[in-house]
Formats: structure tokens, sequence, C-alpha cells
């Protein structure tokens, strides 16, 4: 998964000590130590407008960046030598018990404050030109490797009365030389520059970082606590502990499970990790639970619909190629941007599809963003994860609505409004995928649609481009991403499966993966499920 800092793509763009010539005159390109600008970043390859707020103090060592008009905020007080930096993040959360309340959570954070603006280097000026009603200078840098990649960068800027040059527009345009496309095509303006103030780069002042009980409660149901002691005290509070002889051991343990979901949910790798009721057991009581309970996790709220034996006949009856696509069920390829909300689009896709081929074909766009609002109370955490199971209980209870209804997809966490909408796409259930079976997944995609399935999304996997796909090492490590499987095939004598992705069209083949049958490639067996409508 990318950087919550979208914005950061200006970092590589400027440098504050260029110089050039303009009728004898020499200049030099520098930018205010200090701004204030709004603006907004097209991305051409996404269509994802994203509107942005953004503020910058270098004597202060500050910055802050909003986007959506506030409904995301981000406050950083940089490095110094003394103390290590703070990231302040507000969002909303909806929840069964909360909708839309903001919760404040706080991050490490390395290096100076975020200068938007950044650094340039190897920029040329290009002249002067006009843009809307303002003489603007041009600057352009370009560069390429041959047979590979070519960037293309534009940006139009203008003096203010104490010489500061403000940015009005940037263009970025990367193109694949090998295969003459463009894979990378983002346009961003500039607008109202003004000098910030001390309140907005503030973070104690933002009404929804001061510690109220309810974002407190929020912040410890979340598990997003930044102290393990405030974490441990509510943990115990939480779950009615009172330990006797033993409470240290149990902070250890405790300590010792939190930093590891901390530290592993900053990866932002597609999946997250949690803390529970056995977030304080020792290794021993833990081998009890597992060994005397069944898990009972992978199930769905009807059960799969054949056995074993009828499973092996059902699927000598099946054509060794099936592609959902080829049939017009499956809705075009999206892009879920730099937010980790994969379990959200992979649960999403299944429905669509599902849909489709019980109303003849008819395509539906429903919305993700409902989900990434929404659904927080069913085990996932808008940008930052979320379980496909849970995701299914949620359209089982509350359905999708279409995204023209609801709105485009936002590539942030944004305020939940479904009760507002006038139409809701609901499921009848959704069930599991008999896990390890080949047959079975078969017979599910063949018989009852799309199915959605965790895999651990690896180096490999994300640079994939095309071929059937495996990979022995996949499996070393645990699923952390979502995608749908549309259909399978059988090439060389090897079965594998059709996945639908969330990274857009750019990515692998057309934005689809060809996963091996083989051995359980990249664990994409183990976590099935398909809708019911």
């Amino acid at each position: 998964m990318a950087s919550l800092y979208f914005i950061l793509f200006l970092v590589a763009a400027f440098d504050l000590g260029f110089t050039y010539i303009l009728e004898g005159e020499s200049k030099t390109l520098k930018w205010p130590p200090e701004y204030h600008l709004k603006g907004d970043e097209t991305n051409i390859g996404t269509g994802i407008i994203k509107p942005f707020e953004i503020w910058y103090s270098k004597e202060l060592n500050r910055s802050r960046v909003d986007y959506y008009e506030g409904t995301v905020r981000h406050y950083v007080y940089g490095e110094t030598e003394d103390n290590y930096g703070q990231e302040f993040v507000v969002y909303p959360v909806t929840n069964e018990e909360y909708t839309n309340e903001n919760v404040c959570e706080e991050r490490d954070f390395s290096g100076p404050a975020t200068d938007f603006l950044g650094s340039v280097s190897d920029f040329e000026f290009e002249g002067q030109e006009t843009y809307n009603d303002k003489l603007v200078d041009v600057w352009k840098y370009l560069t390429s490797e041959e047979d590979k990649k070519k960037v293309e960068k534009t940006l139009y800027a203008y003096k203010d009365a104490e010489g500061f040059d403000i940015p009005v527009l940037k263009e970025i345009k990367v193109s694949n030389l090998w295969i003459g496309t463009v894979k990378g095509h983002i346009v961003s303006r500039f607008y109202d520059f003004s000098k910030p103030t001390d309140a907005a780069l503030n973070y104690t002042l933002d009404k929804d970082c001061n510690e109220t009980e309810v974002s407190s409660d929020l912040m410890e149901k979340l598990h997003l606590s930044p102290d393990v002691e405030d974490a441990f005290a509510s943990y115990m509070s939480r779950h009615d502990r009172n330990y006797e002889d033993d409470q240290e051991l149990r902070k250890e343990i405790f300590r010792n499970n939190w930093r590891r979901v901390i530290e592993h949910n900053k990866k932002n790798l597609g999946y997250t990790l949690t803390l529970n009721k056995f977030s304080d057991w020792t290794e021993e009581e833990l081998a009890n639970l597992r060994a005397t309970r069944p898990s009972g996790e992978h199930v769905g709220s009807v059960p799969f619909p054949h056995t074993e034996e009828e499973v092996e006949e059902l699927v000598k009856e099946l054509p060794d190629y099936y592609d959902m696509r080829i049939e017009g069920f499956i809705s075009s390829v999206k892009n879920q941007g730099s937010c980790g909300s994969c379990w959200a689009f992979s649960t999403t896709a299944a429905v669509e599809g599902a849909l489709a081929r019980s109303n003849g074909g008819r395509d539906l766009d429903l919305a993700e963003q409902s989900m990434v609002d929404c659904a927080w109370g069913f085990n996932n955490m808008g940008c930052r994860g979320g379980q496909v199971k849970g995701s299914f209980k949620y359209i089982l209870k509350h359905g999708l609505p279409t995204q023209m209804e609801y709105g485009l997809y936002l590539d942030e966490m944004g305020k939940c409004h479904r009760e507002n909408m006038t139409s809701l796409y609901k499921i009848k259930g959704f069930a599991a995928v008999p896990p390890l079976s080949v047959n079975a997944m078969k017979v599910a995609l063949y018989k009852y649609g799309p199915v959605t399935v965790s895999i651990n999304a690896n180096k490999a996997v994300m640079g994939y481009n095309s071929g059937i796909f495996f990979d022995p090492t996949c499996n070393d490590s645990g699923p952390n991403h979502g995608v749908a499987v549309v259909g399978y095939g059988k090439r060389d004598g090897a079965d594998y499966w059709i996945a639908k992705n969330s990274w857009g069209e750019d990515w692998g083949q057309d934005g689809y993966i060809l996963f091996s049958a083989t051995d359980n490639n990249c664990h994409l067996l183990e976590n099935a499920y398909y809708p019911i409508v």
C-alpha cells in the first residue's frame, strides 16, 4: 500500500536554488519559507480528483494537509535534535455504535515537517505564458532512460511582492517507452496563496484531538492508542481484568502484542492486526485454547451447499475454461489508489458480478466508498485495512448503494451517509468455500459467481505483469490483500485462477492476475467467500 501523504509527489519537483536568465537579468526560483495554499490533484489514469489544503512553516517546523475540505486532516510536528517527530491524523469512523465520530490518531514521524513544495533540480526555464489571466513563468524537466521510462514535469509559477515564487500548476507524466504507454499522469492546481497562521498548524486547537470520552473510547476500540500504558489500562477495564500476582507478566505479554500490532499496521500491507481478549494470554494458555476449540472463523452466513462427494461429481461436468468476463458479468477494473481498501473493492466486485449474473448481465457500479465510510463495526478500518468476512456481514445487514447515488470514490476515509440513499443492493447471504479444495472453488465459480479471496501480495505479486503466477515463497507470509476470482482455466495441464485486482487497468494483465492453483499458491484457497443474491 502507498503512503497516506499522496501530496508528497511534490517533493521531487522543485529546487530552491535554481537560477535562470530572463532578458539579461539573473533571477532565482525560491519558495516561501511559510505558506498556505489550496488546490486539487487530478489523476488522469484513475479519474480521482483529490482536493487539498496545505500549510507549512519552516520556522515552526510544522506542516498540515487537509483532504476533502477537512474530512481527513494531518498535522506534523517535525523531528528535532531533542525530540522525535509526531503526526496527528483526524478521520471519521462509523461502526455499529457511532456514526461519523472523528478519531485523532497519533503516530511517530521521522524527519522535518513536510515542505510540500519540496526541492527541485534540473528544471529549465521555458519562458512565460498567461495562465488564468496571470503572467507566469514556465519551467520544465525531462528525463528518460533508453527504452525504459520517460518523465516529463511542467511547472507554472509567479513572483509575489516579496520575491518568492508561488506555484499555480504542476503536471507530471510518466511514460513507458518500451510499450509506448502512459503509466502515470497527474495534474495539480494551486490557488489562494496566503501566510499560514500559527493556530492552523497547532493540533491542540483541533477539537477532535482533545481527549474526550468518546474519542478515547473509540481509540481503545480501534486499538490505536499511541501509549502502551494507556492502552493496557483501557484493555484491563474493557475486558474486566483484575490481576493478582502476575500483572507485570500480563503487561509484558500485552506490550509485545501491542508493539507487533502497531509495527505491522504501519506497513499498510493490506491487512491489519488487532488486539483482542487473548492479547494478555501466555503461550500455554493460547495452545490450550487452540487445542480444545475449533476456530470457527471460516464459515459463512449459510453453509456451502455441496458435500465433498457432490463436488467431485459436479466438477466432471464443468468446462476446462470459464471466464465471467466473457459472459459480460464483470464490471471494469477499479483503482483503490493509496487507500488500503482492497477488502472493500474485492467484496464489492464479487457482489457486482453475482448481481449481474442474476439480472441478465446488467452491470452495476456499486460504491466501495460506502464501506470505507460505514463498515467500521465489522472488523474493518477504512483505509487502514479490513476483513473479507466482516465486509460480507456488513453488506448482508446494510447493503450497498450505487456509486452514482453515493458519490465518487475518494481515496480517503469519508463521512458515512448511507441513510440518505434511495436504493441499496443487498445479498441474501454468503458462503465459505471449503478450504484447500481446487474442485470446490471451480464449482463455486461456475455455479454461483465471483469469489472473494485473501492472498499474500508479496513483492513479486506487486510487480506482476503477465503469465500464470507461481511463487513458492508466497506462502512464507500470511494473507494481506483481497482480490476477486472471476474464472479459471487450464494451461499445459495446470489449473489457474483469474483474479480481478483493484490497482487499476495499468497493472498486470489489464488489471488481472492469473494465479497458479498449485499448492494453494499465495493462500488463495484458505479464506474464500462468495455472495448469494
